[in-house]
């Protein structure tokens, strides 16, 4: 099993478009490495990497303290976008499959509008956008439930505190990595944001106690041949006929506000 990023006595667990450019940043700061790096954008990936883990598993491991930053699953989808369509520019070099991409008639240089409907295809065409808009279980497993802290990016700074406490020094958060981001979930298409909210439909699940998807609007139903950041990696369609993995974390109380599937029956 893939372990997180440990300092002193606590384990740190990235999660991509998540604020882990500025942690794994500072946590380079309080090794004394951080000095060498040219580029710390990306550098810091190269030093502290992420690792995947199996998303329908708990994360069982040893370590002590482990934490993490989670972030709206909407926002961290259009994140992806900007930082890593537009920004980036992995569409347009050689780590997309530009033949693929004629074959689904996709453009290499999408507008918002066009990556949120087709997503799922840009998945297929791009490892780094896959990697970027996968379910935050793809890094921590099944259950929040084995996280000593779990950080909303909104309140990113909470974490210096906590990094003060085990390190035994007052740190600072660095601001690495930090997109700007011209257009929301609140400026998208009706038919975008429906899409969005339906592809990370299980993110909301795994998330209930911190986001709600009902901020943006309702999730629309569908089947589960539909993709979602879960099925990224695996095959959709193989959970037609059962029930497709979820969190057990609030699960009674989420359906009841917020069902996924119409398929599946509500608690009593």
């Amino acid at each position: 099993m893939p372990t997180g990023l440990r300092f002193f006595n606590a384990t740190y667990y990235p999660v991509p478009k998540s604020g882990s450019s500025s942690v794994k940043y500072l946590l380079m700061q309080v090794a004394g490495q951080h000095e060498g790096l040219e580029n710390p954008d990306d550098d810091v990936h190269h030093h502290l990497g992420t690792s995947l883990v199996d998303p329908f598993r708990p994360l069982h491991n040893a370590d002590a303290k482990p934490f993490t930053i989670v972030r709206d699953p909407v926002e961290r989808l259009l994140s992806a976008y900007f930082d890593r369509v537009v920004k980036a520019g992995n569409l347009t070099g050689d780590q997309a499959d530009s033949d693929m991409a004629r074959q689904l008639g996709l453009s290499l240089e999408p507008d918002l509008e066009t990556f949120i409907l087709r997503v799922e295809d840009y998945c297929r065409i791009s490892d780094d956008v896959r990697f970027h808009v996968a379910s935050p279980r793809y890094f921590l497993g099944s259950n929040l439930f084995l996280f000593d802290r779990v950080f909303r990016l909104e309140k990113v700074d909470q974490v210096a505190a906590y990094i003060s406490d085990i390190v035994g020094q007052t740190v600072s958060m660095p601001h690495i990595h930090v997109s700007s981001r011209p257009a929301g979930p609140a400026d998208l298409s009706q038919a975008a944001l429906a899409k969005a909210l339906r592809f990370c439909r299980y993110d909301y699940a795994f998330l209930v106690d911190l986001y709600d998807a009902g901020r943006w609007g309702t999730i629309p139903g569908g089947t589960r041949r539909d993709p979602s950041t879960l099925s990224v990696y695996r095959d959709p369609a193989k959970y037609e006929n059962a029930s497709y993995p979820r969190t057990p974390r609030n699960l009674g109380n989420f359906l009841r506000k917020r069902p996924l599937d119409p398929a599946l029956p509500k608690p009593d």
